[in-house]
């Protein structure tokens, strides 16, 4: 009996918690939407057994919370939205939290019920062991007393659960109670024979069912299954002694082949958790290389934006991994999100603020062309415009959007004046030709004419000819010479006339003073020529009177002196006409 005992020791003993977090299979659940992880967590909640399904719960609300906070993962929140995110959950985490606190709650009346249970076969099992320590004491043929023994070995069977920190201890007294029961009865060996050979077949039976569960594709099933086979083999009794040996190694091989399969199982999903860990790392360290390096353009941060965004779906997709380096992959991977949008959010703010300052360079530049766009000073306001268009060609960039309202507006006004100059020249130029057909004419009136023997009806004449021709308009620039010809004309009728030479002087500069008449400039010019030479006929004067007191009073120098004086009084006769000119001149 104590052989049969020491075997039966070596028997693994798995712990209740173990069992029941494997009982039911887990699932990819990585691809499903939030709705559908509620849906199945409420379908979870109808199990009888909250234990067996717990693992499955857990990893429904890691992945569920991982979506949740995934959302806007590549969005740079404001302060108040994170205020509001604090105060307000999300619709879909409130309807999850209501239906994981309902299997919370599930979970623990079924446990509260399992302990009363496991605590009532605790008593029923140290009821047993009693009742066979006490067959031991009865008088009864042996046969009545295997028989009650038997009834007792199936009560124990049949009995549940017992609290998992006495289930040990339990078993070790129940078994040594047995094989003190067997060595007290003494039972015949055909008896004990027959025991054995019935026992030999459960273990076998088991041990073809253990090995059945190697070719299982599950590893959840078949490590559930393989510790409801153990607890039978502890509950099947011993078996002939040659046997027992070779009967357990089959057992425990067939046993250790599943558990390998199950190691080599949770390695590879550890194996594969770490290597997408690495990745995930490796994604955090490619977006802190892009805040590493400064960005001038937006351009730049458009192109690193959207590297970004690739880089967040790349590492949303490498999933899953171990549930211990969640919450600090996650806390990196924002980490690395947060400080590339705070340097992003810092360039368009500073950018915003350049743009706002070479905006106000174009507006003053508009303003001022909006300004000038009515004027009529053709020459000095074209060239002002185009100015400030080359002011504005060289001005700060602004985006187009903040613009291009004030470029329109620019080119509106230049628009404006040069339509308008345009216009005006367009006219004038029509009005010279029409002007340089008249002239034509005139110039050949003025050919045709003849003089007569009435030099002053010839001289209202040619002054009538003078004053037409004063009063028609300017001609086409490239024939602007037509006024020298027609001066010209004039002149040589004013040289023709039969007058005195100081009377055809007097008409001519008459003329002349009536072509400068519209002409403040020349006008202005001509005075001045005139002064001048009456600045210089008087310091002739002042010469001569110099000289004349240098002269004797004897007959050779009175010849020289009256010469001088007459000199005097023809320049003091010069300066006399100039003023007359001066005098006509300020007249018209």
């Amino acid at each position: 009996m104590n052989g049969d005992s020491n075997i039966e020791k070596k028997e693994i003993e798995i712990p209740e918690s173990v069992i029941e977090s494997h009982a039911t299979e887990t699932k990819d659940i990585s691809d499903k939407s939030l709705e559908e992880l509620i849906l199945e967590l409420e379908e979870l909640c109808n199990s009888t057994n909250p234990y067996s399904i717990s693992k499955n719960v857990e990893e429904i609300k890691t992945l569920f919370y991982k979506k949740i906070k995934s959302k806007n993962v590549t969005k740079e929140p404001s302060d108040e939205d994170k205020l509001e995110q604090k105060d307000k959950l999300h619709p879909s985490e409130i309807k999850f939290k209501k239906i994981y606190n309902k299997f919370k709650k599930l979970k623990s009346n079924y446990r509260r019920e399992r302990e009363k249970i496991e605590e009532n076969n605790l008593v029923i099992k140290q009821n047993i062991i009693n009742d066979i320590d006490d067959l031991v004491k009865e008088e009864e043929s042996i046969k009545t007393t295997f028989m009650k023994f038997k009834i007792l070995q199936k009560k124990w069977k049949n009995t549940g659960r017992v609290p998992i920190q006495k289930s040990n201890d339990l078993w070790q007294n129940y078994h040594h109670h047995v094989e003190l029961f067997y060595d007290y009865l003494k039972i015949n060996r055909e008896l004990r024979d027959l025991d054995f050979k019935k026992n030999l077949e459960q273990k076998i039976t088991l041990c073809e069912k253990a090995e059945s569960l190697i070719s299982e594709k599950s590893v959840n099933i078949s490590f559930d299954r393989l510790q409801e086979l153990h607890q039978e083999w502890k509950e099947t009794g011993p078996v002939i002694r040659e046997e027992r040996e070779n009967i357990w190694k089959r057992f425990q091989d067939a046993s250790r082949k599943i558990n390998k399969k199950r190691n080599d199982y949770f390695l590879q999903i550890k194996e594969r958790n770490q290597s997408n860990l690495d990745k995930k790392s490796a994604i955090c360290i490619e977006i802190k290389e892009l805040s590493s390096t400064s960005s001038n353009s937006h351009q730049d941060w458009k192109n690193k934006t959207e590297q970004l965004v690739r880089l967040s779906e790349k590492w949303k997709k490498a999933a899953p991994i171990n549930k211990n380096d969640l919450k600090k992959s996650w806390s990196d991977f924002r980490e690395a999100c947060n400080h590339f949008y705070s340097l992003k959010n810092s360039f368009y703010k500073s950018k915003k603020e350049n743009n706002n300052n070479n905006l106000m360079i174009k507006i003053n530049i508009c303003e001022k062309a909006e300004s000038l766009s009515n004027s009529t000073d053709w020459k000095n306001t074209s060239k002002e415009l185009i100015n400030l268009q080359n002011d504005w060609k060289n001005s700060p960039y602004v985006p187009d959007n903040l613009s291009s309202p004030i470029w329109k507006r620019f080119r509106k006004s230049c628009n404006t004046f040069f339509n308008s100059r345009k216009e005006y020249y367009s006219k004038q130029d029509k009005e010279r030709k029409n002007n340089l057909k008249i002239k034509e004419d005139l110039i050949m009136e003025v050919k045709n004419f003849t003089p007569s023997d009435n030099p002053k009806s010839d001289v209202e004449k040619l002054k009538e000819f003078s004053k037409k021709w004063k009063k028609t308009g300017s001609v086409p620039e490239k024939y602007k010479n037509i006024n020298k010809d027609f001066n010209k004309l004039i002149s040589s009728h004013y040289n023709n006339l039969k007058v005195t030479k100081k009377e055809k002087e007097r008409i001519q500069f008459q003329v002349k003073a009536e072509t400068l008449k519209e002409n403040s400039s020349l006008l202005n010019k001509e005075k001045e020529r005139l002064r001048s030479e009456i600045e210089k006929v008087k310091k002739t004067i002042i010469q001569y009177e110099n000289n004349i007191s240098f002269f004797g009073n004897n007959k050779r120098t009175e010849k020289l002196k009256d010469d001088v004086l007459k000199k005097i009084e023809k320049s003091k006769s010069e300066i006399d006409q100039l003023k007359s000119k001066i005098s006509v001149l300020n007249k018209i």
